[in-house]
């Protein structure tokens, strides 16, 4: 029986050794594993971002659209964005209506396709609001009282604004005008 004792302990002691070898082996194998699963979901992320391998895909979209929005558009095809671009603060008149002196607060909003646009416009406000607000302060309260009154209003906003980029720039740019506050008392 002692040699059966010894026997079991032999193997016991070998079991051990081989579970032990086995152990470190699934270890280094589950963190190796970890490694590439980590290396490889960076690189995914990066790829489906554009930082690796898809620059050239960027810029060429990039291209694409600045070139659509410089294009006049093609049987339709292509839909132009309109860009909005709020005047702040609201223009505050006063006028005379014959009786009584009146005050107007009109906010106003420009409609473009061409982004670019707002730019010139930013740059060039202070002679638009100083030709908008002369032309406010000559108005008639019983001809903007109606909307056909407030209609030639927007138009000869829009005419006016053209005409100072045109001046300014070389060219036109803005579409229309909207007046999104309109108060007189």
């Amino acid at each position: 029986m002692a040699d059966d004792n010894v026997k079991d302990d032999d193997v016991d002691a070998n079991d051990v050794v081989v579970n032990k070898g086995n152990s470190v082996v699934k270890i280094i194998l589950i963190v190796v594993l970890v490694i590439v699963l980590i290396v490889a979901s960076i690189g995914a992320t990066l790829f489906f971002a554009g930082v690796i391998g898809g620059e050239k895909k960027l810029q060429d979209v990039a291209v694409e659209q600045s070139e659509e929005t410089e294009k006049p558009e093609k049987k339709g095809k292509i839909k132009k964005e309109p860009v909005y671009y709020a005047f702040d603060p609201a223009f505050v008149v006063n006028f005379n209506d014959g009786k009584s002196i009146r005050y107007l607060q009109l906010t106003l909003e420009i409609m473009t396709y061409n982004a670019l646009v707002v730019d010139d416009v930013e740059k060039h406000m202070p002679v638009i609001r100083n030709n908008l607000i002369m032309m406010l302060s000559n108005l008639n309260y019983e001809v903007i009282n109606t909307v056909a009154g407030k209609r030639k209003l927007q138009d000869e906003a829009l005419t006016e604004i053209k005409s100072i980029l045109l001046e300014k720039t070389g060219k036109e740019g803005v579409e229309e005008v909207y007046f999104t506050g309109f108060v007189m008392q």
